[in-house]
């Protein structure tokens, strides 16, 4: 039989468990302020935060939490419901129908529209002038090596450029790149390509942009 103040007595015990199915005696552990939230909710007040989870109504933060928008794309295609890319078609100035036809050398997909043909042919054709000066200086101060190298670095550029230009200037008006070898064809085919490159191309999407 135990004392009062038996350590072994648990009715007694001041601070201890709370005998199995009954309540806390005064002094015993508080039940913890702020618990976790019930099954399939969210966290109560004072309960512990979920950073970064489900918004309290039920659907994604529109802060953290939610879906991102989808960048744009890149490579000279235009956003869907916007203008006509340089790959799709649209129309481009001097400067950057330069720097898109270098960027797109060996893209031999999508279009290319009459400004983008033409103004990179006008380029080129400056370009040529300024490469036949150059190699005649150096030819006069006795280098034809490197007049011949500039030459041929000039050429294979050129070749290119205007492959890969004149293929998508075909898939403009919705044509196979295979039309470039009619070009080949004695007396009509090169004059069959240039009127070919000057037509227009189809004024909405095709199957090639």
């Amino acid at each position: 039989m135990s004392t009062p103040y038996s350590p072994y007595d648990p009715g007694q015990q001041q601070g201890g468990y709370p005998p199995q199915g009954g309540n806390a005696p005064q002094g015993s552990y508080p039940p913890p302020q702020g618990g976790y939230p019930p099954q399939g909710g969210n966290a109560s007040q004072g309960g512990y935060p979920l950073e970064g989870g489900y918004a309290r109504q039920g659907g994604y933060s529109p802060q953290a939490g939610g879906y991102a928008p989808y960048p744009q794309q890149q490579g000279g295609y235009a956003a869907a419901g916007g203008p006509r890319g340089y790959l799709q078609g649209g129309p481009v100035g001097f400067t950057d129908a330069i720097k898109l036809a270098f960027q797109n050398i060996f893209e031999y997909k999508g279009r290319a529209s009459r400004s983008s043909y033409w103004w990179f042919a006008l380029a080129e054709l400056i370009g040529w002038v300024g490469v036949l000066i150059l190699a005649v200086i150096l030819a006069a101060v006795h280098a034809p090596v490197l007049s011949i190298l500039l030459y041929l670095a000039a050429a294979v550029a050129s070749f290119l450029l205007s492959l890969s230009l004149t293929i998508r200037r075909l898939h403009d008006q919705d044509k196979s790149g295979f039309w470039y070898f009619i070009a080949f064809v004695p007396f009509i085919g090169g004059i069959w390509l240039l009127v070919l490159t000057v037509m227009e191309g189809t004024p909405g999407p095709n199957r090639f942009g």
